[in-house]
């Protein structure tokens, strides 16, 4: 995603998604999640502190008033702020449904647990991929299977990413109906929705493929390592990644999975999307920004854009590069007049997916943990990859 707060990461590089066999050392939910060094560690701190106060204290300043974005929260009444509140806490429930359906046995209630301690660990915790298996440990502890466990969180990432390439898709249908045919001011939009959408039909094509046919994850491993080869020997790179061996390995762990829940899965995670923006448009609306200035379509088209563009982790924990790019994008389409209100909109939003998510993440570590240290040690996840 990448989700507020993650680096998602392949699910063969997901927490425990390479079998427990003794093919490699390391091949365990602890090798692929064990935190990084300590100066990796810092190194990606300093790069989020970096971002963050290149965006929030040397660009927007440029361009945007903060005292008039904060008369704007000040004005918010106690009704809409309690409406909002609801509406970002529905977002949470239907986003957390997406592991309600990728992990069996998993209740309604630990579905947004998960999701919430996933996204509020990534953001506060600089440590790549390492917040999966953060959340890993705590679905373990919640009676879940290693194999549903580790499958489920892995193909999480899959889904997440899936689900953010068919936005664009959507987003054509928003458009069109909204805003006609493809202008001058729309064109930028309209060709990354297209290219977007031929992305989610390939990716989806692909996966369904080396699901159901031997055959062709065969072919498609073959085809994928000649390529990486030929690309990592005009880089002079002498490791190459085993291609071939990765889309087995995908197809023999997550085929089932794919098979039984995928769909589903799919499905809560493309509702899940629609949850959000109907977060976004709602803050908008309470900033100031009328249905005149910015549509349904375009604030669609605007949050589909974004979403694609940051599957690409542009700064770790997913950090101010989101923001830059809502506000700009937006501020485009509705001019600079509405740069504050705009701003407000933004921020309200990313403060029920981003920002309050951290603490909440915290909260319930700490109550799932009682007794343990809230973050789990390398040893700990040795231990519940043998268990």
């Amino acid at each position: 995603m990448n989700d507020p707060g993650t680096d998602t990461v392949p699910a063969s590089g997901a927490p425990g998604a390479i079998a427990q066999t003794d093919e490699a050392p390391g091949a365990d939910p602890a090798s692929a999640a064990a935190p990084p060094s300590r100066r990796a560690a810092l190194m990606r701190s300093a790069f989020i502190i970096g971002v963050l106060f290149v965006v929030f204290v040397v660009i927007l300043p440029r361009y945007i008033d903060y005292s008039e974005v904060v008369a704007a929260f000040q004005a918010l009444t106690p009704q809409q702020f309690v409406v909002i509140s609801a509406l970002g806490a529905i977002a949470w429930l239907v986003t957390g449904l997406v592991f309600c359906a990728l992990l069996p046995g998993l209740s309604i209630i630990r579905g947004p647990e998960s999701w919430l301690i996933l996204s509020g660990i990534g953001s506060s915790v600089p440590f790549g991929p390492w917040n999966m298996g953060v959340l890993w440990v705590v679905v373990r502890g919640w009676g879940i299977a290693n194999i549903p466990a580790t499958s489920g969180i892995a193909l999480y990432g899959v889904v997440n990413e899936l689900s953010r390439l068919f936005l664009p898709l959507f987003a054509i249908v928003v458009l069109a109906l909204t805003s006609g045919l493809p202008t001058s001011d729309t064109g930028t939009a309209w060709v990354i929705a297209i290219i977007s959408a031929i992305a989610f039909v390939v990716a989806t094509a692909l996966i369904v493929a080396i699901v159901r046919s031997e055959r062709i994850a065969d072919w498609l491993g073959r085809t994928g390592q000649r390529v990486v080869s030929w690309v990592m020997g005009k880089l002079h790179r002498t490791a190459v990644p085993d291609v071939s061996h990765a889309v087995h390995r995908f197809r023999d762990q997550l085929g089932v999975v794919i098979r039984q829940r995928g769909l589903v899965a799919l499905g809560t995670a493309i509702l899940s999307q629609v949850a959000w923006v109907i977060v976004l448009t709602v803050a908008l609306r309470m900033m100031g920004i009328p249905e005149s200035v910015l549509g349904l379509g375009e604030i669609f088209a605007v949050y589909a854009l974004v979403m694609v563009i940051t599957i690409i982790p542009l700064s770790p924990g997913g950090a101010g590069v989101p923001e830059l790019l809502f506000i700009s994008m937006f501020s485009t389409l509705a001019g600079d007049q509405y740069q504050a209100a705009i701003t407000a909109g933004v921020f309200l939003y990313r403060l029920y997916y981003w920002f309050v998510p951290i603490p909440l993440a915290w909260i319930l570590l700490k109550l799932e943990r009682r007794g343990k240290s809230m973050l789990p040690t390398t040893a700990e996840l040795r231990a519940s990859a043998r268990s």
